[in-house]
């Protein structure tokens, strides 16, 4: 699959919602593309002056006229992949030849993990503007609930890529208990 795409630090993951303002030429051109093709764009971060290799299909959701006049464009993940080769036209706006990768199947809670799912509900109702991304979370999902909480937390790109590259949510669910459970033991202290 090609893909245009948009190297941001920004990281969205499949099921993810991030808004995004648009104002260089390229990236209105991108927009245009997105939408014209049906395939959305291709997500991907940077690692100083370089693409990473994972990133993730996005299709813009919603758009709107923003107050400054720029065009603001709502965006939802779709799924990951990898970049195979990637080139750049004369406009600045780069291309991928992208191979997709399978989605995280959906998980259910255990019963030790409840508490990772009730930190994520509570973080969404002290942050509302921001839980209204997700009409219908689904925090009983914990691969829904490791990929918002790897959105949210402040991780270094090769960490975030190497979440990515995995095939499922497990390595994430022991990364968050890790982190989680630490700060729930602070808290207690």
């Amino acid at each position: 699959m090609q893909l245009p795409l948009f190297p941001l630090r920004l990281y969205v993951l499949p099921g993810g919602v991030s808004k995004l303002r648009i104002f260089e030429p390229r990236y209105t051109r991108l927009v245009t593309l997105a939408m014209s093709s049906g395939n959305g764009f291709g997500l991907c971060m940077k690692d100083g002056d370089s693409l990473c290799h994972f990133g993730t299909r996005v299709e813009i959701t919603d758009f709107e006229q923003l107050p400054d006049g720029l065009l603001g464009i709502t965006i939802k993940g779709v799924e990951k992949f990898v970049i195979n080769n990637h080139w750049q036209e004369k406009d600045g706006l780069r291309f991928g030849e992208v191979s997709l990768i399978k989605n995280w199947a959906p998980s259910s809670a255990r019963f030790i993990d409840r508490h990772i799912a009730n930190s994520l509900e509570a973080l969404f109702e002290e942050y509302p503007d921001y839980a209204e991304n997700y009409p219908e979370p689904d925090f009983t999902n914990m691969a829904w609930v490791c990929q918002r909480w790897l959105e949210i937390l402040p991780l270094e790109t090769n960490q975030k890529q190497w979440f990515m590259s995995r095939n499922d949510h497990r390595a994430a669910l022991s990364f968050l208990h890790n982190v989680i459970d630490e700060e729930l033991r602070n808290d207690d202290i």
